[in-house]
């Protein structure tokens, strides 16, 4: 069973992703900004983190920057749910350490291929 947490402040997003993991095979733990993300990897060691780039607190760029630092989390692979599809910004999260960009909105066929892809 793989632990996948997912750092995501928008309470829509946060159901749909309930809604869409409620009967998988994953552990699945939330987290409202990136600082509860870091503080829950840094606990479950999951098998890849899910994140928004833009949240309160600590926001998704952060987040990588802090997992990529952590020698028990830094080979972690992070994806980005973000709503902001330009060039610029998906090769931002990449260079950053981002292992994939999903874009907002997304599809829960989405969302189930990328967790099978990482976990």
């Amino acid at each position: 069973m793989s632990r996948i947490l997912f750092c995501e402040d928008d309470p829509t997003i946060h159901k749909l992703i309930r809604v869409a993991m409620r009967n998988s095979e994953h552990e699945v733990s939330m987290a409202i900004n990136g600082a509860e993300g870091l503080k829950l990897a840094r606990e479950i060691r999951p098998t890849v983190i899910f994140t928004d780039a833009s949240m309160p607190d600590m926001d998704g760029f952060q987040l990588v920057d802090a997992v990529r630092a952590d020698p028990d989390l830094s080979a972690t692979p992070i994806v980005f749910i973000t709503a902001s599809v330009q060039r610029a910004d998906v090769e931002a999260a990449l260079r950053r350490g981002a292992s994939h960009v999903i874009a907002k909105p997304f599809t829960v066929s989405q969302l189930h291929e990328v967790v099978a892809e990482f976990s």
